[in-house]
């Protein structure tokens, strides 16, 4: 009888607890062992919200209740992305989710085995998210055979380009651009006229100035200053630093420093949000980073211009996210990004805030951003999880939105190698000092700092060749010949 009351008892605790716990993490429970609570760590590109915090809080609460799992996110800014992004992956540090994209060189970091092959994990741990990957992009993220980021499904008709105070473009007078020439007049403008701000929000350590030249000639990066042109049916890997116009640049360069284009401190600086700041008039980035700043500061009424002749559809891992190899909680990591793709509310916390605060939906089923300030809409690196499904148009777009999108889709081509992947470990000494010889050699002739152009771009070109990029362009070369003729085959 004792017995019988002991079992009654422990089986009334147990109808307690398990009352009190979420449907979802009775049905997880169920089915994967998540007893033990974690701590998930990700990395993420950018800098948090003024209110960051207070949503990753109300984040926490929903992961504990059902993954029983807090997460603490990580930023890499802007500013350090080249160097600290990789250097992360390579030293074994604790990561269980990172943002992935061909511009963090996903293709090369998974090659030399910098991720966790998710094949056999995401079908398991993120069934739904798995089946919605559809065979183009499945394909596209795969790597030797192997899938090691999940893409987000969503895709545009990507484009870099100047984003300018359109504000001060009707005070000055100023039409807009395109070409970099005109870039310069609305620096020279900006100078003489508001002394008090920055003309552009320019980060040295981020996409340089000379990104604005090799994408107005229709280039794509491979591993910079190697480029290609995809137009080209069978491109030749070009080292850009010997186009003929590059002195030229160089000597333009050294004149937009000498009228003070930029700060004598550029080459150190690291503020990413010079012009959401209202520090500076002009930014160099792409067309999400245009509508961001549209809907944050409407009074600025920013412009957006294009960089390059033609636009390309984004492919797969243009926006992902992938689970490191040294990933302590891979499976959870891969359950929260489940529900971050398949539960609305916690991707709202992470792409729009928190409801009431940050923003509204409206009766149109319009995005109402309330505190842009706060929590700016789609601002803080959620495009590695964007959806479709979640997406909501915000209000206060810029007004000719459609015509830019319009004439994206109209001036897009084919990229033909989308999937060529290059493998940089043959070269990987080679790549090393080229980038040192970068950093040393390229970017004081990109910013103005070298007194005699000519012989800096002398010294630079030699350096090049010491380092060994050569090599490098040679086997690049015969990488892409082997990819184009397996296209054939």
């Amino acid at each position: 009888m004792k017995r019988n009351a002991r079992l009654l008892g422990l089986l009334l605790v147990l109808v307690l607890v398990l009352g009190s716990l979420p449907l979802f993490a009775l049905a997880e429970a169920a089915e994967f062992d998540i007893s033990q609570p974690v701590e998930l760590q990700i990395y993420l590109i950018g800098g948090p919200a003024r209110d960051y915090d207070m949503v990753l809080e109300k984040l926490n609460e929903k992961t504990k209740a059902d993954l029983n799992a807090t997460v603490n996110i990580n930023w890499i800014g802007w500013g350090d992305f080249q160097t600290k992004y990789p250097l992360i992956l390579a030293s074994g540090e604790p990561v269980d989710l990172i943002y992935a994209s061909v511009w963090t060189q996903y293709y090369a970091e998974a090659a030399k085995g910098a991720f966790l092959d998710l094949t056999e994990l995401a079908p398991k741990y993120m069934p739904k998210s798995y089946a919605e990957i559809t065979p183009d992009f499945m394909q596209q993220a795969t790597v030797d055979g192997h899938l090691y980021g999940i893409p987000a499904e969503f895709y545009q008709f990507g484009m870099m380009g100047y984003i300018l105070r359109g504000d001060l473009m009707r005070e000055y007078g100023f039409e807009g651009i395109s070409h970099m020439d005109d870039y310069g007049v609305f620096l020279e403008l900006v100078r003489d006229n508001n002394p008090e701000m920055s003309p552009g929000d320019f980060i040295a350590t981020s996409d340089s100035l000379e990104g604005m030249l090799w994408r107005e000639h229709g280039f794509q990066e491979i591993t910079f200053p190697l480029v290609y042109d995809v137009r080209e049916e069978h491109p030749k890997v070009v080292n850009f630093y010997e186009e003929a116009y590059i002195l030229d640049f160089f000597l333009k360069m050294k004149e937009w420093g000498d009228k003070g284009y930029w700060s004598k401190s550029v080459l150190s600086n690291k503020d990413e949000n010079a012009y959401a700041s209202g520090l500076a008039a002009s930014r160099i980035h792409n067309q999400d980073s245009w509508k961001s700043s549209y809907i944050a500061h409407p009074e600025y009424e920013s412009q957006f211009f294009f960089l390059s002749p033609y636009s390309i559809k984004t492919q797969a891992m243009q926006d992902g996210m992938a689970v490191p190899a040294s990933a302590k909680n891979p499976e959870r990591a891969l359950m929260l990004l489940e529900k971050l793709r398949q539960d609305r509310e916690y991707y709202n916390l992470l792409t729009y805030g928190i409801e009431g605060l940050h923003f509204e939906v409206t009766e149109q089923n319009t995005l109402n951003p309330l505190d842009p300030e706060g929590f700016a809409p789609e601002g803080y690196c959620s495009w590695g999880f964007k959806e479709h499904k979640f997406f909501i148009t915000p209000e206060g777009m810029p007004d000719n939105l459609d015509e830019v999108n319009a004439k994206l889709e109209e001036m897009a081509i084919v990229n033909p190698f989308v999937l060529f992947t290059p493998n940089f470990e043959p070269v990987k000494n080679e790549r090393a000092a080229v980038a040192s010889v970068y950093q040393q050699y390229a970017k004081p002739l990109i910013y103005g700092y070298i007194d005699n152009p000519e012989e800096g771009y002398k010294t630079l070109l030699m350096q090049l060749e010491i380092a060994g990029i050569k090599e490098m362009q040679a086997e690049l070369q015969r990488q892409l010949d082997e990819y184009i003729a397996s296209l054939a085959e």
